[in-house]
């Protein structure tokens, strides 16, 4: 059977062509592995606006070469793996299947193989019944995604991992900084064990990427960072007021200390330099509308077209002018390509009658005004603005209310919003949680891998549940790639099935930021 290698070429991969595999770039060894599968031609794709355009391109170029089926990746991966490639080969001729793929296995080790009849029929559904999908922009999982909506109509086969290796989260491409980082680092591993990237089995790879310190953390990708001390403090599950009288010897409420506007744009620098793609995070702790300067933090941070936003609020200062002052700041449209929204605002809410609103939140206003202000936020915002529901034994009976209310299209949030867990922070606070979500197997904790959480006078916390203790170091004074590796040591020693007691006592190791 004929096929062809369909390579699509992001111009925003931002490390496809860094010669640092052995003096060979992403897109050089990607090809190497396209040599070496047999396909009778390759074919490279790029600039192209939408999941219909690149369809009717690959169905264009499947059969003006004859090919049976085509073996779909982007260029930019430089660990795509033959031996899984031959095993898709041969599970999509074997079995007559219209769509082949790899389950379980790490991202950017294996390629997608598509029937030329089916591609026919996916480019047609594209701009009929599933034109919503057509008219998306490229991405890695673009044609899954639109296979999926019809998914009974098709033969699809898999080839399945030994391990489910998708909850670690791997990404082996060149896009972003931090995964660049991750491919090459278990490139060096692959090499110095003695086993080849493009031949050995994929199961020996994951193996590999599992235990190596330098593939599991690179940079980080999520910055939290307290910009303001000051916030009413009222808050039942949140430890920080506490925290902040024990330390500074008043309430939160009467706090003054803010992060200055010199200060927060050196820090923004820094952070761009050392991670170039991020999420940033203005709600550590305290409020991040109490900072005077705000508005130009936000502006500061997307002015760099690798950072984004995200502000957690209970939404009480949010006012018509504050929207204003946001609407001016997104329709400058700065450059983005990030992967995420430039802003997205989380007002929490915690309930859905005032009465448990009130109890939760300790606020004078009404959840009525809480919804206004998502309302409010979601004009400007569209699509990227989140009632927030921490879910615990106070609120659990109005969850369901809650979601079913949310959901709808129709409301002020157009569908979205955010189910938190409740955090005891390692026992500090008692426990609410009405379900426990944690995994049967304990994994290194993601926020040791990813997180960085920032004071307002540039202390680094070891980790959010130390609230204000545990300072491994300052971002004004030391480098973040030091800070950052001062965290190494817990890493490993998690890897190494060492778990101290704050860690043991925590469940939040489970839980994702972006």
């Amino acid at each position: 059977m004929k096929s062809i290698i369909v390579f699509y070429d992001d111009k925003n991969s931002l490390y496809k062509d860094e010669k640092s595999f052995d003096g060979k770039s992403a897109v050089e060894l990607s090809a190497l592995w396209a040599e070496k599968t047999g396909a009778d031609k390759i074919v490279t794709l790029s600039d192209l606006n939408s999941v219909t355009e690149l369809l009717e391109k690959m169905t264009e170029e499947a059969k003006k070469n004859q090919a049976d089926y085509v073996i779909f990746s982007y260029n930019d991966c430089p660990l795509l793996n033959l031996e899984l490639t031959n095993r898709l080969i041969d599970f999509h001729t074997k079995y007559f299947s219209e769509y082949t793929f790899a389950d379980g296995y790490s991202k950017g080790l294996s390629p997608e193989i598509i029937h030329t009849g089916t591609l026919s029929i996916l480019c047609e559904l594209s701009k009929t019944t599933q034109s919503t999908e057509g008219q998306k922009s490229v991405s890695r999982e673009c044609i899954y995604n639109l296979l999926k909506t019809d998914i009974n109509s098709f033969e699809v086969e898999t080839v399945l991992a030994d391990e489910d290796y998708r909850l670690l989260r791997f990404n082996f491409n060149c896009q972003t900084k931090a995964d660049y980082l991750s491919s090459l680092n278990l490139y060096k591993k692959i090499q110095e064990a003695s086993l080849s990237s493009l031949e050995s089995s994929c199961e020996e790879i994951n193996t590999l990427a599992v235990k190596t310190p330098e593939v599991l953390k690179t940079v980080p990708c999520y910055y939290n960072i307290q910009i303001a001390d000051k916030c009413t403090g009222k808050c039942i599950y949140c430890p920080y007021p506490a925290f902040y009288k024990n330390k500074n010897g008043k309430e939160v409420f009467n706090a003054s200390s803010v992060m200055s506007y010199d200060n927060a744009c050196s820090l923004i620098e820094k952070i761009e330099k050392f991670s170039a793609q991020a999420v940033i995070c203005l709600s550590l702790w305290g409020e991040a509308f109490e900072n005077p300067n705000v508005f130009k933090i936000i502006e500061k941070i997307i002015s760099y077209k690798g950072l984004s936003v995200f502000i957690e609020t209970d939404g009480l200062l949010i006012n018509d002018s504050i929207c204003e002052k946001l609407k001016e700041i997104t329709d400058k449209k700065y450059e983005h390509n990030n992967g995420w929204p430039q802003v997205m605002v989380a007002v929490s809410m915690d309930a859905f009658t005032d009465a448990t609103y009130k109890k939760i939140r300790g606020n004078e206003k009404s959840l009525n005004d809480a919804v206004l202000v998502v309302e409010k936020l979601n004009r400007i915002l569209p699509g990227n603005v989140y009632p927030q529901f921490v879910r615990m034994n106070e609120n659990e009976e109005e969850l369901e209310g809650f979601f079913r209310y949310w959901k709808e299209k129709s409301n002020a949030s157009g569908g979205e919003f955010i189910i938190q867990k409740y955090d005891d922070f390692a026992k500090l606070l008692p426990s609410e949680k009405p379900a426990d979500l944690s995994p049967i197997e304990r994994n290194v904790c993601w926020h040791l891998r990813r997180d960085m959480n920032i004071l307002t006078n540039g202390d680094v916390v070891l980790c959010r549940e130390y609230v204000l203790d545990n300072v491994i170091g300052n971002v004004f004074k030391d480098d973040l790639e030091t800070i950052w590796k001062q965290m190494d040591k817990a890493l490993i020693s998690q890897l190494e099935g060492n778990i101290d007691k704050k860690c043991g006592d925590c469940d939040e190791y489970y839980t994702f930021n972006f």
